[in-house]
């Protein structure tokens, strides 16, 4: 799909619609979405559903489909006249229609969708889910859980350092504007730390310098300071993120 406003993008004249993204007030499957939005100018509703102890607002909206789309659940992207929901699909979305897909080859672009996925699915994913395991999965062991979980994600890590030196990432970064797989690498790279601790990135250098460097990052952590919000709505977060800690450091 070309870019919907491929004339204006190229004239240096943006027109863009009138833009919602709705979301509960967590960082979760839509974090990385509003640092695309905002890193690159993009004018939108950062609409925020507030999380009360019942999640009485949520509930009072969900069956809605005409607010929270076909599978009724968030987040949904409200882009003119048009509905996106799925926050892959969000995302695949926004890399075209922001024009981003055309500044790329083929196999450029390819790249950075599968960027997306991979990190969607087995960071994001895998944190919440184990996040949410005590409450989800009553009696588990969650030592073991949080273990398995960390090991799995130090893997994968390791696995996306090699890829992004393999594609030269850091170096093809320098000559285009931050885009979707920048922002949720950066996102779910800092979810990471905050989750397990700060040296999750000891044994990946290229990764530390993307973290570290990401031209947009005071614009990520600016909002993060101005807008503080869980990673997810699980009730207790704090509490069981101080245990994840500390089954880490005690090994």
């Amino acid at each position: 799909m070309a870019s919907i406003f491929a004339q204006d993008i190229l004239s240096g004249m943006p027109n863009y619609p009138a833009i919602d993204l709705k979301y509960f007030n967590v960082r979760g499957r839509a974090q990385f979405l509003r640092y695309f939005l905002l890193c690159r100018d993009i004018p939108f509703v950062d609409e925020r559903l507030p999380l009360g102890a019942g999640f009485e607002a949520w509930q009072a909206i969900r069956s809605d489909r005409s607010i929270t789309g076909p599978f009724q659940k968030l987040p949904v992207l409200r882009w003119g006249d048009r509905a996106i929901a799925e926050t892959t699909v969000i995302a695949s979305f926004l890399h075209r229609a922001s024009g981003d897909a055309g500044l790329l080859s083929e196999a450029e672009s390819f790249q950075h969708e599968m960027l997306t996925s991979s990190v969607y699915v087995d960071l994001m994913m895998s944190t919440g889910i184990l996040l949410w395991s005590e409450v989800a999965f009553a009696g588990a062991d969650f030592g073991s859980s949080v273990k398995r979980v960390l090991e799995r994600t130090l893997s994968h890590l390791a696995v996306l350092d090699r890829t992004l030196v393999e594609w030269q990432w850091l170096e093809r970064a320098v000559a285009r504007p931050v885009m979707v797989a920048d922002c949720i690498l950066w996102d779910q790279i800092d979810c990471t730390q905050h989750v397990f601790g700060g040296k999750c990135l000891d044994e990946t250098p290229t990764l530390a310098r993307f973290y570290r460097e990401c031209p947009s990052r005071e614009t990520f952590e600016r909002l993060l300071r101005t807008k503080p919000c869980t990673v997810t709505a699980r009730p207790g977060e704090e509490e069981c993120l101080a245990r994840i800690r500390e089954l880490v450091t005690g090994g």
